[in-house]
């Protein structure tokens, strides 16, 4: 399958926030969408949802617009994870990720045996099997996105948005995030995730775009977006995106982006006033 976004623009009331925004991601592909704040990637995600209407343009999965679809087939085809999700209720997480099955179910009939079942081996893949009766409220933020996750494809979609999967999580638990978005993409998920972390498209990620205040939107392989020219014309900070031989790697190699911040040894190359001017504002 093949969900292509065409010259999507959105925004709030008469305010612009996205503009002619066109992608296309396959099954099994995992887009990284990178920018600073404020440019529009969660408005980006709101609209390709369905959350707020598209001022231009629209979203098509195999060539059929989404907002032709019944929203139940809709939300068989995409599921979301947020970046931040506050149950009203003290729920177990057995009942959240149940609580995804409901696209697949007809009105006013609730979840049956196969429905938790089917629970419990999500759980199992994503090896989080222990927080079953657990409540929800009470896990770590690691665990609590692990959950997210595991609600969203009890939906069974072909295609997954994860508006910044790993925000607010240590380095262990965003590692444990991306291996899974990396196992999901091998089962046939296509997958588009925001991150504020760039080293994160070269860990998971097959395409990246970058959303700016200068430049158009651009998406294309890794390795042509994830470059030193886009990153600091988007974030406005010197970097250095470098290989590092590491022989543990299945590839050998490893890309990472080194910011160009001043230490006490090494001045920073902004100028003497380092990242930040007179003033006290980010260069």
């Amino acid at each position: 399958m093949i969900l292509e976004a065409r010259g999507v623009c959105a925004g709030y009331r008469d305010v612009g926030i996205v503009h002619d925004v066109s992608f296309e991601l396959e099954s099994g592909e995992v887009l990284c969408l990178l920018g600073p704040n404020g440019v529009g990637k969660t408005t980006l995600f709101k609209s390709l949802l369905g959350f707020i209407p598209f001022s231009a343009g629209g979203l098509y999965v195999d060539g059929r617009a989404v907002d032709h679809r019944r929203r139940k087939e809709t939300a068989l085809l995409i599921g979301y994870v947020p970046q931040v999700h506050e149950p009203p209720f003290p729920f177990v997480v057995i009942d959240v990720v149940v609580m995804g099955s409901i696209a697949r179910t007809d009105a006013f009939a609730g979840p049956g045996r196969d429905a938790f079942d089917e629970a419990d081996e999500l759980l199992e893949l994503l090896g989080i099997a222990y927080l079953r009766n657990r409540v929800y409220t009470e896990i770590s933020g690691g665990e609590r996105q692990m959950v997210l996750i595991a609600r969203a494809l009890m939906q069974n979609p072909s295609f997954l948005m994860m508006d910044e999967p790993t925000s607010s999580l240590d380095f262990g638990n965003q590692m444990r995030v991306l291996a899974q978005i990396c196992a999901l993409a091998h089962r046939g998920v296509g997958i588009i995730m925001t991150s504020h972390f760039p080293d994160h498209a070269f860990l998971c990620c097959d395409k990246a775009a970058v959303m700016s205040r200068t430049s158009p939107f651009r998406v294309a392989d890794v390795g042509d977006i994830v470059c030193e020219e886009t990153l600091e014309e988007a974030y406005g900070i010197p970097v250095k995106v470098a290989s590092l031989d590491v022989p543990e790697h299945p590839d050998g190699t490893v890309t990472t982006c080194v910011p160009l911040l001043k230490t006490k040894a090494h001045p920073c190359p902004c100028g003497e006033e380092g990242l930040f001017g007179v003033d006290g504002r980010v260069r």
